[in-house]
């Protein structure tokens, strides 16, 4: 319940004896004295003012014990005034201003961690010294695209500080901005750290004091900043802490927290919306030629659209109205290209391509047009476009319109270190990109990655990297950063570290580092710091040597084989955490954030250790039965504990299923020549729709998966790293399945892809002929097997008419022989 006393209830406050306090400072708050300072918004204030209010009072309750009243309506002047009516003589104002200009005396928001590694030896949160140092935001704000600053949104975020000996005047540019100047006060003043939605540190303070000739302003570097991480995205409140104004708040944002100012609209999100806009299922069967052509025929499954086709800029255009229209009011639509690669190869389409020297031509010029409709009735809606893949290149002579956001993507740089340093060549295609789209529009946006998809726990090193590269971004005339993390579940690799340094760097990124890293070690992990950091620089230092080559760069979908990581490494890693365990074992928070921050290494070690079968005679080659069962049962019993930890994207349940055969196994023989595995410890891909278990009579164990015709995808995908095999020695690589046809044509495919080096190692392909109902044994390709493979089956493709030649392919068994 909103709580907060009106001008006349005010005036009914005992008169306060003023404070004693430092020469030259406003003490808002003094331990074991009445309140004398009263905390003023404005009879109307909207709910980020109010709420900004009620954050200052408790937080500054929990830090000195003083409650601060608040009021609401004008702060009366005069002294005598104050003293005739028993109001508090002083005052915090919160108010909505002009923040669009900066003041003389700008600070740099680096000045609240700016502290020597000794002072944060016994409280992180004392000795933190302000100091003046560099502009922050300037350049956003009065730079050459100044003219842009409504549209970005900058001004809104900015809030001044201003203290003039008996008032602090926290000013924003919006409600949001004021609710922003409060937790700079609360940091700065009190000492306050939000490190995650579960781990706050309030310290214990004498007072509160602010210098009485405190006057700054603070601007963000970046309109829009996401950490889209999971405990940013699912708490806002937390967000809002961080100064993260996401647009992805799951549930979405309450006003209180400053709202979505940055919100995509229309159920048109950020990335690949031409499918939603331009349905194969409602258009291919009539109209083919509305959709790429390649290799000489349309394509209707994984697809482009023919993007110079008049009538697909009418369909598309008109779809996207109806949607503004349904949901306006956002700042973003995205219009953009499948997460597919069958771009259009018709005359028209390569003719624009090869004028504009780049796929990304066809693509402006259409989203241009688009958005020149939707400017007519929509003003103020921005059109957004991916920047991806094959389109990541800027056209040569086409401008996007004012309305129109290109979103950059950096999914093929290396991470290990910052874009502007890394030898690796994508990052130099990177550096090339982003300066001419940044040359073309006053508003471009990044989508950065910032996690590894393939195993969201396993350690990857990137965080030397972060920083260089949102500096990077705001030399590049970047305005709106989407950090992409491990959205799916917390616990993620050093995530609530990731998620806490990029919301300080997304506002600064001249922020200084170790201060950074000091506090945030310290306060999230307590006794334990000095192990976890131990363990944090050695397991950097390594990746930034092994990817200081540019043949080994570290790749968002890095599988567990990474060379950097050795197995040595592993264990010494393991026990640091292991020691950091025992030094905070009495503090329950900390022991819980050690436990969980272990979880990574663990993690690692068990998938590649665990292996579901030991064809090898190398000593060491699978971890021994008993240690594998301790690991597994640690690992599952740490996944029941957070509950919502989230392995990899897409979701792999097959993991957690060979962990829990793992915590139940037997001892085993030390190695074998052959092996099977049952269908359940190979698992399947979106499960429930491309595939499921289910009851088969005919299979060996009476249950089989099920591969659905309805797609033909690589469903089945067996890492090939739970298999210890023999070095150098071949392998036939078998299935045991039985397919139910309905036509002559594809029954099923299967084979082995090298992930390392984006090639397939052999595939075999089987028609229904060649197929029965029954169960048997097909032979799919002998080879040697290599360290980063997987496996991989898949019902048939589909025939020229879109559609398949089987009902299902049933797969009962997977196993491995021995050929040499």
């Amino acid at each position: 319940m909103k709580e907060g006393v009106s001008i006349l209830a005010a005036a009914a406050l005992a008169a306060a004896a003023s404070l004693s306090q430092a020469a030259g400072t406003l003490a808002i708050a003094a331990r074991g004295h009445a309140a004398d300072c009263a905390i003023v918004v404005p009879a109307d204030a909207a709910p980020a003012l109010q709420y900004a209010a009620e954050e200052l009072r408790d937080f500054t309750e929990k830090a000195t014990g003083v409650r601060l009243p608040i009021i609401r309506g004008q702060f009366p002047e005069g002294p005598s005034f104050h003293s005739a009516a028993g109001f508090p003589t002083k005052a915090v104002v919160l108010e909505v201003g002009d923040c669009s200009q900066l003041s003389t005396n700008v600070q740099h928001c680096s000045q609240i961690f700016n502290v020597h590694k000794s002072s944060l030896s016994t409280n992180v949160n004392e000795n933190l010294t302000p100091r003046s140092g560099n502009l922050c935001g300037e350049a956003a704000l009065n730079g050459p695209q100044g003219q842009l600053n409504a549209v970005a949104g900058l001004g809104d975020d900015a809030f001044r500080l201003h203290a003039d000996g008996r008032r602090l005047h926290i000013t924003g540019g919006s409600p949001r901005g004021v609710l922003y100047g409060v937790y700079e006060v609360l940091e700065r003043f009190a000492g306050c750290r939000w490190y995650a939605s579960w781990r706050t540190v309030v310290p214990r303070r004498d007072g509160i004091e602010i210098p009485d000739d405190l006057e700054e302003t603070h601007a963000p570097a970046f309109a829009m900043r996401e950490p889209f991480w999971f405990d940013v995205l699912q708490h806002p409140e937390f967000a809002a802490r961080l100064r993260v104004n996401s647009r992805s708040w799951r549930p979405p944002a309450d006003e209180k927290f400053g709202g979505a100012p940055y919100r995509f609209g229309g159920g048109l999100p950020a990335s690949h919306t031409f499918e939603t806009l331009l349905p194969p299922s409602k258009y291919f069967d009539e109209h083919p030629e509305y959709f790429a052509l390649v290799g000489g025929r349309r394509v209707r499954e994984r697809s482009q659209p023919c993007l110079t086709n008049p009538d697909v800029l009418r369909v598309v255009t008109s779809n996207v109205l109806e949607r503004i229209r349904r949901d306006p009011g956002a700042k973003f639509y995205g219009v953009s290209q499948n997460d597919c690669g069958n771009r259009c190869q018709c005359p028209d389409c390569l003719a624009v391509e090869a004028e504009e020297g780049s796929p990304s031509g066809p693509i402006i010029r259409f989203v241009n047009a688009v958005a020149e409709a939707v400017e007519k009735e929509f003003p103020d809606a921005l059109i957004e476009t991916l920047a991806y893949s094959y389109s990541q290149k800027a056209p040569e002579k086409t401008r996007p319109r004012r309305n129109v956001v290109p979103c950059l993507c950096s999914i093929d740089c290396d991470f290990a270190a910052p874009i502007e340093e890394s030898p690796w060549e994508g990052c130099a295609t990177f550096r090339r990109d982003i300066g001419d789209w940044g040359r073309l529009t006053g508003f471009l946006y990044v989508w950065d990655y910032t996690t590894d998809f393939a195993h969201y726990p396993m350690p990857w090193a990137n965080v030397y990297s972060l920083q260089g590269n949102l500096r990077f971004f705001r030399l590049n005339n970047v305005k709106a950063v989407f950090e992409q993390g491990a959205y799916q579940g917390r616990h993620a690799d050093f995530a609530e570290l990731k998620a806490w340094l990029l919301a300080k760097w997304l506002w600064d990124p001249d922020l200084p580092m170790e201060p950074l890293l000091d506090d945030f070690f310290a306060g999230y992990y307590g006794a334990g710091a000095p192990f976890v950091r131990e363990y944090f620089e050695r397991l950097h230092g390594l990746q930034r040597a092994y990817s200081s080559d540019p043949a080994h760069p570290l790749r968002v979908f890095d599988g567990i084989a990474n060379p950097a990581l050795t197995d040595d490494f592993l264990a010494e890693a393991a026990g640091l955490w292991r020691r950091a365990e025992e030094a905070v074992k009495d503090d329950p928070e900390t022991s819980y954030n050690v436990r969980m921050g272990a979880f990574s290494v663990d993690y690692l070690r068990m998938e590649r250790g665990f292996k579901l079968l030991n064809l090898s005679r190398r000593p060491g080659a699978a971890l021994p039965p008993d240690e594998a069962r301790a690991l597994a049962r640690s690992l599952l019993a740490r996944l029941d504990e957070a509950k919502d930890i989230r392995l990899a994207e897409p979701p792999r349940e097959n993991i957690v299923a060979n962990w829990r055969t793992a915590a139940e196994m037997p001892d085993r023989p030390d190695f074998a020549d052959s092996g099977e595995l049952e269908e359940r410890l190979v698992g399947v891909m979106n499960q429930g729709v491309w595939g499921d278990f289910v009851d088969d009579p005919l299979a060996d164990d009476g249950r089989a998966l099920k591969l659905f015709g309805t797609h033909y995808q690589w469903c089945v995908q067996l890492p090939l790293s739970r298999i210890a095999f023999e070095p150098v020695a071949k392998y036939t690589l078998r299935v045991r399945a039985r397919v139910e046809a309905r036509r002559e044509g594809m029954a099923f495919s299967a084979g082995v892809y090298a992930t390392d080096e984006k090639k397939s190692r052999g595939q075999s392909v089987f028609t229904t002929g060649r197929t029965s109902n029954e169960y048997a044994w097909y032979d799919i390709l002998t080879w040697t097997p290599g360290a980063e493979e997987y496996a991989w089956m898949a019902p048939g493709a589909f025939g020229e008419d879109g559609k398949s030649s089987i009902d299902a392919v049933y797969l009962d068994k997977i196993a491995f022989v021995r050929a040499d």
